[in-house]
């Protein structure tokens, strides 16, 4: 909570050195628009700007579960054997660094201008580092600790739920992490260059319109929005995972 609470008095800054330099009058309100601008906008169009989010937030929810559930058989299945962990590992060396963005021609040509495009663009960003982070996590689980959870008496899904995934879950939160802030990324960037999904849009939409029909303050006001829900998101959620597992964990052993 403190990082969150942190984050959002820089904004606070960040608004005030804005409105200075506004007030110095050497750009004009079309290109700089003041922070009383910004705000009637927002507050204008909250009910436009919460119907974007929500959308956004849906199709985002949606292509990252199912980015999580590829991720997650492809570590299953690279874990099966040397020819399947190679086979897992070229894809990702060939696929982890072409952004998302680049393949959304490819996504119109194969599901046309809507929403399965922009899943499909989501999808593919988030998926590979999904796979990179859980395949090091449960390759970086010590032999002594499944050797105990055996001993034990634990096996199949017990020895995964209750050793296996304890253990590599510092990896797999971030992972998450970092799926989620390419899901994010992907899906506003593939509206705000290709526009809507089929007729409807979230954010990136709303940014592709207000752009179109140069109307500043409404570009950043939804350019606000965008950072609050990532940081809201990092502090209020991921974080707050981290606290209650991974950081309470070290404690427990130290």
């Amino acid at each position: 909570m403190r990082d969150f609470i942190s984050k959002i008095a820089f904004l606070l800054v960040v608004a005030i050195v804005w409105e200075l330099i506004r007030l110095t009058g050497r750009y004009p309100e079309l290109l700089f628009p003041g922070i009383g601008s910004i705000a009637r906008t927002f507050w204008m169009e909250r009910a436009d700007l919460l119907d974007k989010t929500l959308f956004s937030l849906r199709i985002i929810g949606i292509g990252l579960l199912m980015a999580i559930s590829l991720a997650m058989l492809a570590t299953i299945i690279s874990m099966s054997g040397k020819v399947f962990a190679e086979i897992v590992s070229n894809l990702m060396a060939i696929m982890h660094p072409l952004p998302g963005i680049a393949i959304l021609p490819v996504a119109i040509l194969w599901f046309g201008i809507g929403v399965r495009a922009i899943l499909f663009v989501i999808v593919f960003s988030a998926l590979w580092p999904l796979i990179n982070h859980f395949y090091t996590g449960f390759r970086s689980i010590p032999v002594n600790q499944l050797e105990v959870g055996k001993n034990l008496g634990l096996v199949g899904w017990e020895l995964a739920l209750k050793v296996m995934l304890p253990a590599s879950f510092p990896y797999i939160l971030s992972g998450l992490r970092t799926g989620w802030a390419r899901a994010w990324q992907a899906s506003v960037a593939a509206e705000l260059v290709f526009g809507a999904a089929g007729g409807q849009g979230g954010l990136g939409w709303h940014l592709y319109k207000k752009r179109f029909m140069m109307e500043t303050p409404g570009v950043f006001a939804g350019m606000l929005i965008i950072v609050l829900i990532g940081i809201a998101v990092e502090y209020l959620i991921f974080a707050g995972i981290e606290n209650r597992t991974v950081r309470k964990w070290k404690t427990i052993i130290n």
